[in-house]
């Protein structure tokens, strides 16, 4: 007979919504253990920009946070690696993995495994002169076709693949085999209350030291790692310190970093909405996984929080 996957649950939803809040009191009411799901808060020389919660000091255990110490990608390959046993450790232990970020290429990653081939650490740099999208559709013209000309991360990537291994990255198409069952839940709000605590959040980060956390970073390998990344914050902070300090070009920074903030959760919201269609087709009636979209604004959270419990139990003990 054919084995079970173990169950979790995947909190996803859009910056500053209350997705670690969440996952705590989820945690606290189902014996779970919470793995972190956002890039940023990997990295031990980024906390307070990435919102990364006091992970140590939280009653309940926590794991994937502050595991890289150098300015190095993980890919979404490397991420589900590391997740497959630490899903199976836990679910040995009793308790409930509960999965809590908004990087939407590591969330794929748990129901669409990258293949090897796209563990290849990128080698080909961006020129600004070329064209990307024309470079890619003369090797690759499938991939092209549904990649915006604009979108030079997805372009580099796929001629990464090619030039690296001569692989047409169509070919690597993503199946379906998710590392367990689980309860996706996308959390959310209305739209001003979520703007108003994005706005908050972005001046009590500055006001907690962002800033002051990353002039040490400057003229070494971390600058350039971060323009890169285009972590929200970072580059705007950066191009801000090069440049005299003074209160109203503290105000245009503030202002402009709630706006990329704001921009940003729009994006995670329209993910969450490719990502929905995409894993309908899998969800059927016998299927012990499920989607959930939940709005916090309007939610009893205790309530819900309850009967969140009681299914999570069912559908595990009954396997």
């Amino acid at each position: 007979m054919k084995k079970r996957k173990p169950f979790i649950v995947i909190i996803f939803g859009p910056t500053g919504v209350g997705k670690s809040d969440l996952a705590e009191r989820l945690a606290q009411a189902i014996g779970g253990e919470i793995i972190n799901g956002d890039m940023g808060q990997l990295y031990t020389k980024l906390s307070i920009g990435t919102a990364k919660p006091d992970w140590q000091k939280s009653p309940i255990k926590q794991h994937l946070f502050d595991i890289i110490n150098e300015p190095t990608n993980l890919t979404a390959f490397e991420y589900r690696k590391l997740l497959v046993p630490l899903i199976d450790a836990i679910c040995s232990r009793g308790n409930v993995p509960i999965i809590v970020g908004g990087s939407g290429f590591y969330l794929t990653s748990l129901f669409f495994p990258p293949q090897e081939s796209l563990a290849i650490k990128p080698s080909f740099e961006i020129r600004q002169d070329a064209d990307l999208w024309a470079e890619l559709a003369a090797v690759d013209p499938e991939r092209a076709s549904k990649i915006n000309p604009n979108d030079t991360y997805r372009l580099q990537r796929a001629l990464s693949i090619w030039h690296s291994s001569g692989i047409q990255p169509s070919t690597l198409a993503p199946v379906y085999d998710p590392c367990a069952d689980f309860m996706l839940i996308c959390a959310q709000r209305d739209r001003d209350e979520l703007y108003d605590r994005i706005n908050a959040r972005v001046k009590n980060m500055i006001e907690a030291g962002w800033i002051e956390e990353i002039i040490p970073l400057l003229g070494t390998e971390w600058e350039t790692f971060l323009q890169k990344k285009k972590i929200i914050g970072y580059g705007a902070i950066i191009e801000y310190l090069r440049h005299p300090q003074t209160v109203e070009g503290k105000k245009q920074l503030i202002a402009g970093i709630e706006q990329q903030t704001r921009n940003y959760a729009k994006r995670q919201m329209t993910y969450w909405r490719g990502l929905e269609r995409r894993l309908l087709p899998y969800l059927g009636e016998n299927s012990r996984s499920k989607c959930d979209a939940i709005n916090l604004t309007l939610l009893n959270l205790d309530l819900y929080i309850e009967q969140l419990s009681l299914t999570i139990q069912t559908v595990i003990k009954n396997g």
